[in-house]
């Protein structure tokens, strides 16, 4: 599973493929999390308050690109790496 993005010790990551509901996996300080892309929240797994805020804020803008990787791996090819 590539890592495709990293900032504040955050790592977030996407499966290929991987179930729905379209989703991206996160990694801090020892908690994982899976966050959904449409509107992002947390689906499963825990995150503390200031790093679900963070992920949360990243992923809203960057869903376009979010959205785009997710398709990739629909197709079974690797997501790109997208910009903290």
């Amino acid at each position: 599973m590539p890592c495709i993005c990293e900032f504040d010790g955050i790592q977030i990551y996407m499966y290929v493929p991987d179930h729905n509901p379209p989703h991206f996996h996160v990694r801090v300080h020892g908690l994982e999390a899976q966050i959904t892309i449409t509107d992002p929240d947390i689906l499963r797994g825990s995150l503390g308050r200031t790093e679900r805020r963070k992920v949360i804020e990243w992923a809203r803008k960057r869903q376009y690109e979010l959205e785009a990787n997710w398709h990739r791996i629909e197709q079974y090819l690797p997501p790109e790496e997208i910009a903290p």
